[in-house]
C-alpha cells in the first residue's frame, strides 16, 4: 500500500508525537489488514502483564496509535513482514522492552544512586544506548524502541528526566509518577523513539543521596524474528 501522512489504522494521529533525533527519518510502510488484526490482538496479549491492574493495563492501550505508528516505521526501516508477539525468521514483532535491551548486561531496572541531583539513568554522554552495535545483543540493523511512558517498580527518586537521541538534546522534562498498585508510572510530554542503528541516553534528576530507583521505559521493542527468539538477547556472541 502506497505511503499517506497518516499509517493506515492509526486513528488520532494529533495524539502521536515522537522525538527521535534531529534529521531522523520516519518514512513508514504500512502495515497491511492481516497484519494490523495481529497487531492489535497481540498488543492486547501484550497488556496483559499489566493484567492485575486494569488501570495501568488501559494506560498501555492508550498509546495504541503511537504503537502502531512505530510499527510502520519499523516495518520500513526492517523491510519485513509483521508477525506481532511470535515472529520468526524473515519477519519483525514486538515485545515488551527488557532491561537487557537498554541496560545491556542488566536483569532488573534497579539501580543505586550516591549522589542527588543529575545522574545517568540510560548509558551516558560517552556510552550511550547504541542499537547499531554488532557485539553484545548485536542489535545492529534489527531493533527499534519506543516508550510513550516511564514506570517505576521502587518508590520514585527520579523528578525531572533529560533525553539525548542522536545528535539533539531535548528539553528537560519534570515527570510525576502515579501510584498504580505496586507499580508506579508517568506520562511523557512526547515519545521518544529510537529508530534502527539509533543512539540516546537519559539523565534523571534525583532526589535524595545514597537511593536506590527502578525507573523504565513502558513501551515496545520492535525487532526482527532472529533478535526475538535468538539467544543473542542473553549472552554475548561471537
Amino acid at each position: 500500500m502506497a505511503e499517506r501522512g497518516i499509517p493506515f489504522g492509526v486513528t488520532a494521529p494529533k495524539a502521536v508525537s515522537f522525538v527521535a533525533g534531529t534529521g531522523t527519518s520516519l518514512a513508514y510502510t504500512d502495515l497491511t489488514a492481516d497484519e494490523l488484526e495481529i497487531f492489535d490482538l497481540d498488543l492486547i496479549k501484550l497488556s496483559k502483564y499489566f493484567t492485575s491492574n486494569r488501570d495501568l493495563q488501559n494506560l498501555f492501550l492508550e498509546d495504541r496509535d503511537t504503537y502502531l505508528w512505530a510499527a510502520s516505521i519499523a516495518k520500513k526501516q526492517l523491510a519485513k513482514g509483521f508477525n506481532g508477539n511470535v515472529a520468526g525468521s524473515g519477519e519483525f514483532g514486538m515485545q515488551l522492552i527488557r532491561a537487557r535491551t537498554i541496560l545491556n548486561t542488566a536483569d532488573s531496572w534497579q539501580q543505586s544512586y550516591t549522589s542527588a541531583g543529575w545522574n545517568n539513568v540510560f548509558g551516558n554522554s560517552t556510552t550511550l544506548i547504541d542499537l547499531s552495535l554488532t557485539t553484545y545483543l548485536k542489535p545492529q540493523n534489527r531493533v527499534l524502541v519506543v516508550f510513550p511512558k516511564l514506570y517505576n517498580e521502587s518508590v520514585p527518586k527520579i523528578r525531572e528526566v533529560w533525553f539525548h537521541i542522536g545528535p539533539t538534546d531535548y528539553p528537560i522534562w519534570p515527570i510525576a509518577f502515579q501510584g498504580l498498585g505496586d507499580l508506579y508510572v508517568a506520562g511523557l510530554p512526547a515519545t521518544p523513539l529510537i529508530v534502527k542503528n539509533g543512539k540516546f541516553y537519559m539523565r534523571g534528576n534525583v532526589l535524595g543521596i545514597g537511593v536506590v530507583d527502578s525507573i523504565a521505559p513502558l513501551g515496545l521493542t520492535f525487532a526482527d524474528g532472529e533478535y526475538m527468539t535468538g539467544s543473542g538477547q542473553e549472552a554475548p556472541t561471537s
